[in-house]
């Protein structure tokens, strides 16, 4: 059971169409699972946060926040979505939290399972890190912590360059105690990734891969990323930032061993 909270939330379903129709994920014991892990470093120059003045509700937010776009620590990137496409079956997926640094405190919180499942606790004005999965056919519950409105907008960017902008969801999440619409749809053809932001708080803003299944990981402050349970075979490798673009390669995973890979992000 996910945790429950006293307070507003919303949740938006994304419908894909015939999108990879007949393509469901299955859980199955995978026999003799490989393994895929790595190091996501960055070559360039490092983006300085990005600095706003708070123009409303400061006295929840701060006077001061800044944005994050491309964190580095020694040359390591976090925050590097990588995938493996077109595995239709094999281990649940896994419970996961991934927490916004401070003084943002949101949450990307995964339930273990059949599904995703994910959901966005908001706190302290901030929905999450940076980056983030959302599975096909699933919904996003978006909880807000805050005794503020959030008002959530959501875009599609079709394609991996993410050429063509989509405006699909624009819906206030209530504050602290009050409850607002709590189920909505929208049908979207194709995505490749969702971006949320807040209408009311322009530094918040936050970026979804949609991935096919659990086979995927995002990297961590050292740069490092770990996919296990694999099932052998060969798969299409995405490597995903929303900054600094997607990198793809095909990776052999056999029985009971581990590939390691190190990428490599360059900005100019």
């Amino acid at each position: 059971m996910k945790t429950q909270y006293s307070i507003g939330f919303i949740i938006i379903m994304v419908f894909l169409g015939t999108w990879n129709l007949g393509l469901a994920y299955k859980i199955e014991n995978v026999v003799n699972p490989g393994m895929l892990s790595g190091q996501v470093t960055f070559n360039g120059k490092v983006l300085a946060p990005r600095t706003f003045t708070v123009q409303k509700n400061p006295e929840i937010c701060g006077e001061t926040r800044s944005l994050t776009k491309v964190s580095v620590k020694n040359g390591n990137l976090q925050g590097a979505v990588i995938a493996l496409e077109g595995i239709t079956k094999g281990k649940p997926f896994e419970e996961k939290h991934y927490r916004a640094d401070h003084p943002g405190q949101g949450e990307f919180f995964y339930q273990t399972g059949k599904k995703l499942d994910l959901e966005v606790r908001t706190k302290h004005c901030n929905f999450g890190p940076f980056t983030g999965v959302i599975a096909r056919d699933e919904s996003i519950q978006f909880t807000n912590q805050d005794s503020i409105k959030h008002t959530l907008h959501t875009y599609v960017l079709r394609g991996k360059k993410a050429t063509i902008l989509k405006t699909v969801h624009n819906r206030g999440i209530p504050a602290l105690g009050s409850i607002d619409e709590t189920f909505t749809k929208r049908t979207l053809k194709k995505p490749g990734v969702v971006a949320i932001t807040c209408d009311r708080h322009d530094f918040m803003e936050n970026w979804l891969y949609v991935a096919d299944s659990p086979y995927f990981a995002i990297s961590d402050e050292r740069g490092q990323f770990n996919i296990d349970g694999i099932p052998p075979g060969t798969y299409n490798m995405i490597a995903w930032h929303p900054v600094l673009g997607t990198q793809e390669q095909e990776v052999t995973i056999t029985p009971q061993k581990t590939v390691r890979l190190n990428l490599e992000f360059v900005k100019k």
